[in-house]
């Protein structure tokens, strides 16, 4: 049994990027992946972009240093972007978001294989109100401690300043599940749903009715 990590990075594009150069560059890239997908070190790999962000999600393996980490797979992107200031080390180019909410907690990545491909994976994005952040993360938090709200077993919600980025596939009712698979309700969702959801949300222009805006994706493997 392989065990499996799932993780989510967040980049910013540069001005004025040579948009073909970039393609070559996330071909490159699915190229990369491909092959790691191939020898059973990765589940699946997808970016997406909107506007001058990028974020790119990963099912994998713990990374082995001879094969290089998620990160070596992100590099070749890596001219084409801005730097993050790090606090210790060199800036980097993508930089991982904090996970904050999702419904089930694979372990292994034999359990979390799909029985049949998705029709799309697809990405999403928020911008939390900077007073509410922290209300948003605890409630969530607490939902995933819960292990009760039945949803989508594949969505994965993660967190960089105030921006979240929500990974889910399509058909999004194939499989619902909950952490603890149980039938019992969610007090905590209750309380969120008190907590008034909405207003802890910028809306972007693009989607001025929804908290979440759908985005681009460019590599989806």
């Amino acid at each position: 049994m392989r065990l499996l990590i799932r993780r989510a990075w967040r980049a910013a594009l540069r001005e004025n990027v040579d948009e073909a150069a970039f393609s070559a560059a996330l071909a490159a890239f699915r190229e990369a992946c491909r092959d790691r997908i191939g020898a059973g070190e990765m589940n699946t790999a997808s970016v997406f972009r909107f506007h001058g962000m990028l974020f790119a999600y990963l099912e994998l393996t713990p990374d082995r240093p001879e094969t290089g980490g998620a990160e070596a797979l992100l590099d070749v992107l890596a001219p084409f972007l801005k730097r993050w200031p790090a606090v210790n080390g060199p800036d980097r180019p993508f930089v991982p978001m904090t996970p904050v909410f999702w419904h089930d907690q694979p372990v292994f990545a034999e359990e979390y294989a799909r029985a049949l491909p998705p029709e799309k994976r697809c990405g999403r994005v928020a911008l939390l109100r900077p007073e509410k952040l922290m209300s948003y993360v605890t409630y969530h938090q607490a939902l995933v401690r819960e292990g009760l709200l039945v949803g989508d077993r594949r969505q994965f919600i993660s967190l960089h300043e105030n921006v979240l980025f929500s990974y889910f596939e399509t058909p999004r009712n194939r499989e619902q599940v909950n952490i603890k698979r149980s039938n019992e309700k969610s007090r905590v969702l209750d309380e969120w749903l008190a907590a008034d959801p909405d207003s802890h949300f910028i809306r972007f222009p693009e989607s001025p009715h929804e908290n979440f805006h759908i985005i681009e994706t460019v590599v989806s493997l």
